[in-house]
């Protein structure tokens, strides 16, 4: 009887040690989204992987590039909401400090989606994501083709009733745009 005590209790024993290292060998954090490490070019200092930055979902992304292709060649509005909506999605809830990797890939996305939002007729959801935008990236803007720039367009495009005429006169507009506002100002009040 005791010999069968001591088996079954060696048994158990066994039955414990095992189940533990069974489950020790499991994970219990898990990552839901890649990271990628940070990196320094810097020939003077080491590199330190130290910490991890978020990537922006690559799939998404390219979804929502070819749905601001298809917006454009439809010329439809709901096409426009429906890309800068995509774009917005594509960016939340990631953290772009400076060094970070997609920084100005995120920039460009959010950029966009506040001109397809305009497109779209969303003034209200454009003035958001602006401001969104220049919280995530205050001390960045984007240039067009012509060196304007971005925060100051989409400020002129969004606030152009506001805007006196020498406010409107020190934003870094296109000649184009500005002579626009200028005269839809000048029909506004004659």
């Amino acid at each position: 009887m005791t010999y069968l005590l001591s088996t079954q209790y060696a048994l158990r024993v066994l039955a414990v040690i095992f189940a533990a290292t069974f489950i020790s060998g499991c994970s219990s954090t898990t990552k839901s989204e890649p990271s990628l490490p940070i990196s320094n070019n810097s020939n003077h200092a080491p590199y330190i992987p130290t910490d991890y930055y978020q990537s922006i979902d690559g799939a998404c992304e390219q979804q929502a590039m070819e749905m601001d292709s298809f917006a454009q060649q439809s010329g439809q509005a709901a096409q426009y909401l429906a890309s800068a909506k995509v774009m917005l999605r594509c960016v939340n809830g990631i953290q772009f400090p400076s060094g970070h990797p997609d920084a100005d890939k995120a920039l460009r996305l959010m950029a966009m989606s506040v001109i397809n939002l305009v497109k779209g007729g969303d003034i209200n959801a454009a003035h958001v994501a602006l401001r969104k935008t220049q919280s995530k990236f205050p001390n960045k803007d984007l240039f067009f083709a012509d060196y304007s720039s971005f925060f100051d367009t989409a400020t002129a495009l969004l606030e152009q009733q506001k805007l006196t005429r020498h406010q409107l006169a020190a934003l870094n507009i296109s000649a184009e745009l500005r002579t626009e506002i200028e005269r839809h100002q000048y029909w506004l009040s004659h």
